[in-house]
């Protein structure tokens, strides 16, 4: 048995699901002749039974391929409930055949051996230990309930004719945008300004990136956090000593794939602004140096020497590399790599302001699109409303975490629920169906890559009173192909990668280019607010 070119008898598991809000559903199986568009004929779910000296029970299987023709199993007793998996196999690809292996180490089946082989178009085997029998399944696919779903009244934001309803958005002016200043992906950008003080002092660094940063003030390391996340105000509070007079302040930024951005804010301990500070890019340019009230301590002048990359490393090697820039700051015998070259001179980071641009993404003949160029927002801004989004992961079985198959879709450009290949993974708030730093799904109910998936959002945004205090949080409630995953859950405030924190604003949905090539389609809005003043 080849791999390619592998063709194989399957069953298709149809979720059937009354209206958007239901929690009950049933499947029905209907035949289908082989799988679609799967870069690998075997992962996806499979069912069948396992037989014991009590007789016969229902087995559940998700196989997750991790490239080079190796596989992770998941063998469950139900599929789409938050219970962990009765047995772990590991799987590899040997000649024509699949062999099986792993252990239970909790549940009914604790203490059972398993192996087993996957040939022609089943899934079977044998176990021993505390109990003893056999397995047999065979691979099924299930569809979402709500793929296709057009209702009338909606706004259409995509139907796969044009991209017209899409703007790549405008950042807050507090956005450094290091996409579309430098561009490009796995590379490096350093930021330096220059800070006075009227006299000696602590202060805080509140500080956003996309992706990892690494932060020097006078020439000394304060901070360090090589992640993988989207920029959000103040997610790194960093306390550091001023002092009087110029500090100079040099920040290292780096990134994968997609969006790439920072934000810097100067505060003091209770988030006021420090008195007596400005910034400028040059030091000594005390005329040009901007008070930080002008810019609610936002630190907005900046130099930029850019772009850096070394060999093939992605962001999080790139993060311990020693380019030019630091070069002078890196200590003695440092194992870090010291990669040499011409120095990229310094220059003015540009601060333009520029309206929305056209929409870059590719429009396919599936009536899709693909994310390509940074993230895009729709025109339309809403408040309470409901949402019907539909997209498709890439397969990319060797891709481990946050670099397989990442977007996500962010409410009024606001709040984000996770786009990820998660299919097999334990239900998290940075998976798929996540809200980040808020709350994991109940269940992970992410499909297989390559396969259509559907966000079904109610939306109930945050009140406020005339004075502009908010008195309700905003609540979300989301169905992940048919399946209820969060309901009527607060949302204490913006998570991070938001477009803007104006919570008592109407915002438009922001889709997120995380540097996968990620598919939507049969985007629609049900607005619920229009008498709303």
């Amino acid at each position: 048995m080849k791999r390619l070119g592998w063709s194989c008898m399957v069953m298709a598991l149809v979720l059937t699901w009354g209206c958007i809000g239901s929690a009950q559903y049933t499947r029905h199986l209907q035949h289908a002749s082989r799988l679609q568009r799967s870069s690998d004929p075997v992962q996806g779910d499979w069912m069948g039974t396992y037989k014991d000296e009590d007789g016969k029970h229902p087995l559940f299987a998700q196989m997750i391929a991790l490239g080079d023709g190796a596989y992770r199993i998941n063998l469950l007793a139900a599929f789409d409930e938050p219970e962990p998996p009765l047995v772990v196999l590991n799987a590899n690809m040997m000649d024509a055949a699949i062999d099986l292996e792993g252990e239970a180490t909790s549940g009914p089946l604790r203490g059972t051996h398993w192996t087993g082989i996957i040939e022609r178009v089943f899934m079977e085997g044998t176990f021993e230990g505390e109990k003893s029998g056999t397995f047999k399944l065979k691979q099924v696919k299930r569809s979402s309930p709500t793929v296709g779903a057009t209702p009338s009244g909606v706004v259409r934001l995509f139907d796969g004719e044009n991209a017209d309803e899409w703007v790549h958005p405008v950042r807050n002016p507090w956005t450094l945008d290091l996409l579309k200043t430098v561009g490009g992906d796995k590379r490096v950008a350093y930021l330096r300004t220059w800070i006075h003080a009227a006299q000696s002092g602590a202060a805080t660094l509140e500080l956003g990136s996309d992706d990892g940063v690494k932060v020097w003030m006078n020439g000394e390391v304060v901070h360090a956090n090589n992640t993988s996340r989207g920029v959000s105000p103040g997610e790194d509070k960093v306390p550091v000593s001023l002092n009087g007079g110029w500090n100079e302040l040099m920040l290292k930024v780096t990134q994968g794939t997609g969006d790439w951005a920072a934000c810097v804010r100067l505060g003091d301990s209770q988030g006021g602004i420090p008195a007596g500070i400005r910034s400028a890019m040059q030091q000594g340019a005390v005329k040009k140096a901007a008070p930080l009230e002008a810019t609610k301590g936002y630190l907005m002048a900046w130099e930029l020497s850019a772009p850096y990359s070394f060999e093939d490393r992605g962001p999080r090697g790139l993060f311990d590399c020693v380019f030019p820039p630091e070069a002078a700051f890196a200590p003695a015998g440092d194992d870090a790599p010291q990669v040499h070259g011409e120095l990229v001179p310094w220059v003015p980071l540009p601060r333009e302001a520029e309206g929305p641009q056209p929409c870059r993404w590719q429009l396919l003949d599936n009536s899709a699109m693909e994310v390509r160029g940074g993230g895009i927002v729709s025109k339309r801004k809403f408040r309470d409303h409901k949402i019907h989004v539909e997209f498709r992961l890439p397969f990319m079985p060797k891709a481990r975490e946050q670099a397989r198959g990442n977007s996500g879709v962010y409410v009024q450009g606001r709040y984000e629920i996770q786009i990820l290949d998660s299919y097999g993974m334990p239900p998290k708030d940075n998976e798929c169906g996540g809200i980040y730093k808020v709350s994991g799904p109940r269940v992970n109910m992410c499909a297989p890559p390559l396969q259509w998936q559907t966000y079904d959002i109610t939306f109930r945004a945050a009140r406020f009173d005339g004075t502009g205090k908010k008195t309700e949080n905003a609540r979300i409630s989301v169905m992940h192909n048919g399946v209820p995953i969060h309901e009527d859950l607060v949302l204490p405030g913006p998570t991070a990668g938001c477009l803007d924190t104006n919570e008592s604003e109407p915002g438009g949905l922001y889709l997120q280019d995380h540097g996968n090539p990620v598919w939507f389609r049969n985007i629609w809005v049900l607005e619920m607010d229009k008498d709303r003043g």
